[in-house]
């Protein structure tokens, strides 16, 4: 039994790779798919995904395949970090694979494509220098990595306590470091039709993996004097991009699709650790 666990960072592709996973858990006998994202209906707080009972034996016996999405509306990848690390472990003892994966994006592309969105969707009607040196725009999808914020909106609208001071505090590079141990896969998006043609071969499946979907109108441009600036102010994320860009993604994707003998890693005295830590509350 396979579980395949994608955290989807805003604009960066995730919508074609939700299709994906709805045709799939269509298409292939004994497949599940949870998806959690409460963009339409946010809660004044983020709300917990229940682990538990999804990766509980009885519940995964009843499948081959179990697919996850999670986005907007619950916590993000940085509270359930120590918790999704052991619980590979612990799968993959029972003889269970579990590979998680996220999309990112060239930061200019990012921020232009988000720009556009927020224009085209009447939430930003600002002039573009107020959007490129608000800091609550900086770093958006390193925020988002660690923590589902999707940024211009108040706490009231689906973070709660997780307030711009409280991730600012902890958008730094050491910790894209340590929540990349959480994650298998970074699949930038210029590779994505690519990944998706080689998930749909892993599943023997047919699939239009060329399609993009919720792709975004771009009519605003950047001026390319404002770039730099940009960069500067986008620094963390930056480096995400840099430090986990795919260097040789067909290989990348090989392994990530591959069995699971890379997915059982031992403690420093040989034995694993069969500890997994409850997700925080």
């Amino acid at each position: 039994m396979r579980v395949h666990y994608y955290y989807h960072i805003s604009k960066t592709g995730g919508t074609s790779v939700l299709e994906f996973f709805k045709h799939v858990a269509n298409h292939v006998p004994r497949c599940r798919l949870y998806d959690f994202n409460d963009w339409d209906n946010l809660s004044p707080t983020q709300k917990d995904i229940d682990f538990d009972s999804i990766l509980a034996r009885d519940n995964l016996a009843k499948y081959d395949h179990v697919l996850i999405h999670h986005h907007h509306g619950y916590r993000g990848l940085m509270h359930y970090e120590a918790y999704l690390c052991a619980k590979k472990k612990e799968l993959a003892r029972d003889g269970h694979t579990m590979k998680i994966f996220t999309t990112i994006r060239d930061v200019v592309s990012f921020n232009r494509s988000r720009l556009n969105y927020l224009v085209n969707t009447g939430r930003w009607s600002g002039p573009v220098s107020d959007f490129t040196t608000n800091e609550i725009h900086f770093n958006t999808q390193t925020k988002y990595l660690f923590f589902c914020w999707h940024g211009e909106w108040p706490s009231a609208e689906g973070t709660g306590p997780i307030t711009i001071d409280v991730v600012n505090q902890q958008v730094h590079e050491k910790n894209i470091d340590r929540l990349s141990d959480v994650i298998d896969l970074f699949v930038e998006i210029s590779h994505l039709s690519d990944f998706i043609k080689a998930f749909a071969a892993y599943f023997q499946t047919p699939y239009d993996y060329s399609a993009r979907s919720n792709a975004t109108l771009h009519r605003i441009q950047f001026d390319p004097l404002i770039i730099p600036g940009l960069l500067r102010n986008n620094s963390s994320d930056c480096y995400l991009i840099d430090r986990y860009r795919n260097k040789d993604f067909s290989s990348e994707v090989d392994h990530f699709l591959a069995g699971r003998e890379n997915d059982l890693e031992h403690d420093g005295d040989g034995s694993a650790n069969n500890h997994v830590p409850r997700p925080k509350r």
